[in-house]
């Protein structure tokens, strides 16, 4: 009698009372877990890391390396001392942010100067080219952003993160020593010795980008693309008005300035010539000699980039007989049909080939196919970083606008050459 007083159970109901008492108890995890605190999941990751190396490091045994270390010499140790200095004035000034992208710059230059002393003038000119755009990116965007960092945890919080960022730190420079102060065997051999058999060039790290890890680079190449097409999308809703009025009310109010400084303006043009002719110089010799497609685009779309920054956008826009997004296309799509042109001999997807020419005033000189394929990556750079930095310029001029309520960016040269200033509150 008593179990028939209970109530009949229902096999519906029980499955959905479990499944909604799972979502309920997920929902809340993942809100504690996911809180979009950047801070917390690099903290989470890092940590883990830390751990994880520390427990395989305190459990094996060790041994000295085998191989001599360098010789210490002044500029060496001089360059060194500039890297820890600016490195820790980041960490002291990384509220100010234009002193921290300074501070920024300097560890680039060092760690260039670093690729040089170790006879990598590819990895150098790179790196430069890199902290050049990184510096005009970061400088474009500090115009939508406060001067300064909103304040931040407390110190305990702050001391917690230094010691998970200082052991990382410690555990990366004991792996570096731990593997560049012992003998072994490296791919690098392999790529040293069939550079020029197998790639018909005598720069290693451009062979192995074109030639021997192709699909790397075309992966690559998309990706970017990818980025920067997200990047426009991003911010092409800041060209709003509503967008524009609310960033401009987080911006302190400034002294009125020329919307196009005419010493700016003048160089710019004067250097963009020269920046192409030396552009196609890297671009060309980049097979044999230090340079190629990326180092090139980098360097071209620093020229490019300058003319909107300096006389506008809608000046540079209106001059640009390409625009980026076709270029960032047109170079995916060349490097793809060079390695598709190789099914037409037979051969792989991104197989490379290589001969030699004779033309009587210019002598003999190599052709290698890869200079297609490192085309499409010097079309895609140039696009890339092109759409990426006149967007980012697009949006601060429009927050920051010209005289007379008109857009600066659409201020033509002789208005800015007049010395007309003025800014919008």
């Amino acid at each position: 009698m008593a179990c028939a007083r209970l109530p009949r159970l229902d096999a519906k109901t029980m499955f959905e009372l479990a499944t909604g008492a799972l979502v309920v108890a997920c929902r809340r995890s993942l809100g504690a877990l996911h809180d979009g605190a950047l801070t917390r999941y690099m903290g989470v990751t890092v940590a883990t890391l830390v751990a994880v190396g520390g427990y395989g490091f305190w459990s094996a045994t060790h041994g000295a390396g085998t191989r001599p270390l360098l010789p210490v010499t002044a500029p060496a140790v001089t360059t060194f001392l500039a890297l820890v200095l600016a490195s820790g004035a980041v960490l002291l000034f990384h509220g100010e942010r234009l002193t921290a992208l300074i501070l920024t710059g300097v560890v680039g230059v060092v760690v260039a100067l670093a690729f040089l002393q170790f006879s990598a003038p590819d990895l150098a000119l790179t790196q430069i080219s890199v902290d050049v755009v990184t510096t005009i990116l970061m400088l474009l965007a500090l115009n939508l952003l406060p001067k300064a960092t909103p304040r931040e945890e407390s110190r305990a919080v702050r001391w917690r993160d230094g010691t998970v960022a200082g052991l990382a730190g410690l555990g990366v420079a004991g792996l570096a020593y731990a593997v560049l102060t012992r003998d072994g065997t490296s791919i690098s051999d392999y790529y040293l010795a069939q550079s020029k058999p197998g790639g018909g060039g005598t720069n290693v790290v451009n062979v192995i980008l074109v030639d021997f890890r192709g699909y790397d680079t075309f992966a690559e190449i998309i990706v970017l693309g990818i980025a920067a097409l997200a990047i426009y999308a991003l911010l092409d809703p800041a060209l709003k008005g509503a967008a524009v009025r609310r960033i401009k009310a987080m911006l302190p109010r400034t002294e009125s300035r020329d919307a196009h400084p005419l010493l700016l303006v003048v160089s710019t043009r004067v250097l963009l010539p020269l920046s192409l002719v030396v552009g196609a110089y890297i671009f060309l010799r980049g097979h044999n000699e230090p340079g190629g497609g990326f180092i090139a685009g980098l360097g071209v779309a620093i020229a490019l980039i300058m003319q909107y920054i300096a006389s506008g956008y809608g000046w540079a826009a209106e001059r640009m007989k390409v625009d980026a997004q076709s270029m960032i296309g047109a170079g995916v799509a060349i490097a793809g049909l060079t390695g598709i042109a190789a099914f037409a001999f037979g051969r792989p997807f991104l197989t490379s080939t290589f001969g030699y020419l004779h033309w009587p005033v210019v002598g003999t000189f190599e052709v290698a196919s890869a200079m297609a394929f490192d085309l499409g990556v010097f079309l895609t750079v140039v696009g890339v970083m092109v759409l990426s930095l006149a967007q980012l310029s697009r949006v601060a001029r429009r927050i920051d606008p010209a005289p007379e309520g008109k857009d600066a960016m659409d201020v033509p040269l002789e208005r800015a050459a007049s010395g007309a200033t003025g800014r919008e509150g």
